[in-house]
């Protein structure tokens, strides 16, 4: 499977392991990820996390948070838009994601902004252990969880703890995934049989994230004053099969991979090539077309902002 299709997975039949077993493997599964994380040479992450820092509409001298900041897709834009009067704080469970948000702020030369190795639904830590110290309540102007959230063992509480550090009228800005390309489906029902460790896009059956309206509901629950959501189309484009194979191996679609066996490995590659061989454009290049859905909570304004002409 891969980060693209989260829409297409179904839950498992065995029980499912506790909140910090899920984070425990998932900051693993990351730190595997880590080293070529969006460095085989598809544009993917990089452009949503633009996209959403456009639709978050940050301020010079705004005060951020971007929760399972990984490489740096959200945080880096997100940090140049609010600039050196402002602030930007990274949070991922993953040591290696944060070692490559570090590198990336440092080359970007953006020192107002750091990143923070910590568990990214409580956004609680040492203030001691690293370079700053976690957000105080209604401190922040806007909360950023880019193709993050879904991953989370406890959503509602993660979104419920957002607007308690928001400032009144601040925003939180989720990116997630809608309806992946229907041509894929092929490629994904090839390699289902092959697969026994899972994927880490498992959704359960109450997650928020299998549709617009749940989404909109747990976020008002959470207290959210308005909410608003824009879905468009994502093209993400590959050279070939071995590029598209070196991708899903960089992200945590590698989680599924992990788990088929050896001595059906090569069975699975080839089910899998076959199906991609029938996407292929005539020059042996492939794309993929999911919808990306983007949402923005907003917190109840103050009086005098609701007052001011």
């Amino acid at each position: 499977m891969t980060e693209t299709a989260p829409a297409q997975l179904v839950t498992d039949a065995a029980p499912r392991p506790t909140a910090q077993d899920r984070k425990a493997a998932l900051a693993g599964l990351f730190d595997r990820s880590a080293p070529t994380y969006e460095r085989v040479g598809v544009d993917h992450f990089a452009e949503l996390g633009r996209r959403l820092v456009g639709h978050a509409a940050v301020l010079p001298g705004d005060r951020l948070l971007d929760v399972g900041c990984g490489t740096g897709a959200v945080l880096v834009p997100a940090a140049e838009a609010t600039g050196s009067t402002g602030s930007a704080t990274g949070v991922d469970l993953s040591s290696g994601m944060v070692a490559r948000s570090r590198e990336a702020l440092r080359e970007a030369g953006l020192t107002h902004a750091h990143a923070v190795v910590a568990d990214a639904e409580t956004i609680d830590w040492d203030a001691g252990e690293h370079a700053v110290p976690p957000p105080a309540n209604g401190s922040l102007d806007a909360v950023f969880a880019g193709i993050s959230l879904f991953f989370f063992p406890h959503p509602h509480q993660a979104v419920a703890r957002y607007r308690e550090l928001l400032s009144p009228g601040g925003r939180l800005a989720i990116s997630w995934w809608g309806r992946p390309d229907p041509r894929w489906d092929p490629v994904f029902a090839a390699s289902a049989p092959y697969g026994r460790g899972g994927s880490s896009h498992a959704l359960p059956e109450d997650s928020p994230f299998r549709s617009v309206d749940a989404l909109h509901t747990m976020l008002k629950e959470a207290g959210y004053a308005s909410v608003e959501t824009d879905e468009q189309q994502y093209v993400t484009r590959f050279r070939g099969a071995h590029q598209w194979w070196d991708w899903v191996w960089s992200t945590a679609g590698r989680m599924f991979w992990e788990g088929v066996p050896a001595s059906s490995m090569e069975r699975a590659k080839a089910a899998v090539d076959a199906e991609l061989d029938r996407l292929r454009a005539p020059d042996g290049s492939l794309t993929n077309t999911s919808a990306v859905r983007f949402t923005i909570a907003r917190t109840q304004p103050s009086t005098a902002t609701e007052t001011m002409p």
